[in-house]
């Protein structure tokens, strides 16, 4: 899911560690700790400033958002798991 701004929105959307910090609802060093430890995105290179999009990407990653149920159900899944229902029916 992307998070767009509002065409004449004039929010910037390159932020800073602290803005970056408060943007997610956590202190500084808990936010410099989460990028350390990659649960949140590195400072765009060159520079010492992060994406919103990519912090929002990364939130909806960690909480689930946007994320299905697991892998698809492959042939012999689906032909295991018809067969079983046939058998329970008494019909296979």
């Amino acid at each position: 899911m992307v998070t767009r701004q509002p065409a004449n929105d004039n929010t910037p959307r390159l932020i800073g560690r602290k803005d970056a910090a408060a943007y997610c609802g956590i202190g500084e060093s808990t936010f410099s700790l989460w990028v350390a430890n990659h649960k949140m995105p590195a400072a765009i290179a060159g520079t010492r400033k992060w994406d919103k999009r990519a912090i929002d990407a990364r939130l909806d990653e960690i909480s689930g958002i946007g994320i299905d149920d697991g892998p698809a159900e492959t042939d012999l899944q689906k032909w295991r798991r018809e067969r079983d229902a046939r058998r329970a029916q008494g019909t296979g």
